[in-house]
């Protein structure tokens, strides 16, 4: 679908008056209905119940659900579920859970062996027990790496996995990784790294039933055991899942009797019935950042709740790189990328598209709240908003004004491409195509329709620029990666859509991946930023907020900054869920 002229002119007119602005300016909440009432003796507080909105339908647990992020379920994993390590309170350090400390060098738990590989060793905890009862132990970790490195079963995410040589379990208590090499997250394989699977639930499964029996065991769904501090009892697909309190949780009882997760087809809906107090909380990312600034906003007024605003994933705009596709070749000279990044006001653009949060502004590949951003902090931060620096670049490079505003170049030919997105970004393309309408760039404006969003070989053709999103942490380097090309060869299914190659960065990211110590993933981490600040295989825009938000009186989330877009591998915003309340 392609955008007209009107549509840009008005999102032009608001980045304009954003940018003149810019340059101007100096009730509790109650057990819900239906909640079973506290027995005598029962502790304080155990009849409380919080609901919580997703925009998903929930199909199944662990490796057999559905692997999206979007719509806030798998925010509330470790709702239910607990992984080796997780998240501190309000930083991106991993912290133990399942395990006593956090593997390091300086422990001596991680070791460079003399062959090249890497030792991690895991200490489990003793008190740990599924919530059927029975004890958590190594030999569980070794059958988890047994079943999440199956190729037959579905997967969540085989990123840690991977990279894992061989696993073994020297006692109860010590489960112990060999991985290929140096893999710089030994050290924060959480809950989605490698999903701890209940040995004496599905062994008997996996060898007798075959791949289809396996997928549609009961236990995946109504009959869901794990280790986190609410179990599931209730299992209604497509309309709600409540989960009790598990008394035997290794950190204490939680001070919560239920949580009843209620899946919602729209986000207009959600939103409604937020605003009507059937809601109490809302993870991340189940309304998306308009409604979820909206509600921020109505919520600012009413003092009905708290919408928290963070990093989440992070926006930009991907070249395409190959050549029999891309159909203006000047876009293959990083000069002439940098030239049109620095005729983007990206602070603007922000406002214009995440009501006016300019701060949110991507300035580097890691965000803020990411344990390595200081070594990466600002490392885009010299493309500010310069149109007469980028005409000097472009005319340096032989691109001169025709007789129509559109710039010719040495041979002859206008300077014209294209930029595509999904549904619901139109008006961010059209923002980048004014701006560049301001320099002599003429781009047309293109939205992939539904079909091609979910055709990947379709999406892959591309020419000229689309705006795309990657999830937090590092994983915008998925992007640039050349060895995660989506080709024919792979179905399409690597995430380098672009088709970007550079010997030179996959070296650069190598390094980064093979680094032991934090100090030698910082030198290697910049390394890649500098190389990418110059090359721009993407351009960063800026990051889309994370918006959980809990009702007046909820007392949970206030450890938002710590936590993270549920495709990390550790440390979701549900990892302190033992300790959600509701005021009295």
């Amino acid at each position: 679908m392609r955008i007209g002229a009107r549509a840009r002119a008005r999102i032009f007119t608001t980045l304009a008056v954003l940018a003149m602005a810019a340059c101007s300016a100096p009730t509790t909440t109650s057990p819900q209905a239906g909640a079973a009432s506290a027995p005598p003796g029962a502790r304080p507080g155990a009849q409380k119940t919080l609901t919580v909105g997703v925009t998903n339908n929930v199909d199944a647990f662990s490796l057999v659900g559905s692997g999206t992020t979007a719509g806030g379920w798998h925010s509330l994993d470790e709702l239910h579920s607990e992984g080796l390590m997780t998240a501190d309170r309000d930083s991106r350090q991993p912290v133990p859970r399942l395990i006593t400390q956090v593997p390091s060098l300086a422990n001596g738990q991680l070791e460079v062996l003399p062959d090249g590989r890497e030792k991690s060793t895991y200490t489990l905890r003793r008190d740990v027990t599924w919530q059927d009862g029975v004890p958590f132990t190594a030999d569980d970790m070794t059958f988890s790496y047994e079943l999440d490195s199956n190729p037959d079963v579905p997967f969540v995410n085989r990123d840690a996995i991977i990279q894992i040589d061989s696993v073994e379990a020297p006692d109860a208590f010590t489960f112990v990784i060999y991985w290929k090499a140096p893999y710089y997250q030994a050290d924060s394989i959480g809950l989605r790294g490698l999903w701890p699977q209940p040995r004496h639930l599905l062994e008997g499964p996996l060898q007798s039933l075959d791949r289809q029996g396996f997928i549609n065991l009961p236990y995946w769904t109504a009959q869901y055991v794990h280790l986190g501090p609410y179990r599931l009892t209730d299992f209604q697909p497509a309309v709600s899942l409540t989960f009790s309190a598990y008394d035997g949780y290794f950190l204490g009882h939680p001070k919560l009797a239920q949580v009843i997760v209620r899946e919602y087809n729209d986000e207009n809906t959600l939103y409604a019935a937020t605003l009507a107090g059937s809601i109490d909380m809302l993870m991340d990312n189940s309304l998306g950042p308009d409604r979820g600034l909206k509600l921020k906003d109505e919520w600012d007024r009413s003092g009905q709740g708290t919408v928290y605003v963070g990093t989440g994933t992070t926006r930009f705009l991907a070249p395409q790189f190959d050549p029999q596709v891309q159909t203006q070749p000047a876009i293959l000279n990083p000069q002439v990328r940098q030239a049109l990044v620095y005729a983007i006001d990206r602070g603007a653009l922000s406002a214009a598209v995440q009501d006016g949060h300019a701060e949110l502004i991507a300035n580097s590949i890691l965000a803020p709240d990411e344990r390595l951003y200081d070594s990466v902090k600002d490392g885009w931060a010299m493309y500010t908003f310069d149109p007469g620096r980028a005409q000097a670049m472009l005319r340096q490079l032989g691109w001169t004004p025709g007789a129509d505003g559109v710039l010719v170049g040495p041979d002859g030919g206008h300077f014209t491409t294209a930029l595509w997105t999904t549904e619901g970004s139109e008006n961010e393309i059209a923002a980048i195509a004014d701006y560049w309408k301001q320099i002599g760039v003429a781009a047309d404006q293109y939205v992939f329709s539904g079909a091609i969003v979910r055709d990947r070989a379709a999406r892959s053709k591309y020419p000229g620029f689309e705006t795309s999103a990657r999830g937090g942490g590092d994983s915008v380097l998925a992007r640039v990666d050349g060895r995660n090309t989506a080709t024919a060869a792979n179905a399409y299914s690597g995430a380098n859509r672009g088709q970007y190659a550079s010997p030179q960065l996959d070296a650069l990211i190598d390094r980064y991946v093979r680094s032991v110590s934090l100090q030698d993933q910082g030198t290697a981490i910049k390394a890649v930023s500098d190389f990418m600040v110059a090359d721009l295989p993407v351009a960063l825009l800026y990051f889309n907020p994370a918006n959980p938000a809990v009702r007046k009186g909820v007392q949970a989330l206030d450890d938002f900054r710590g936590g993270a877009e549920a495709s990390q591998l550790y440390g979701t915003f549900s990892r302190n869920a033992y300790m959600w309340d509701i005021a009295e």
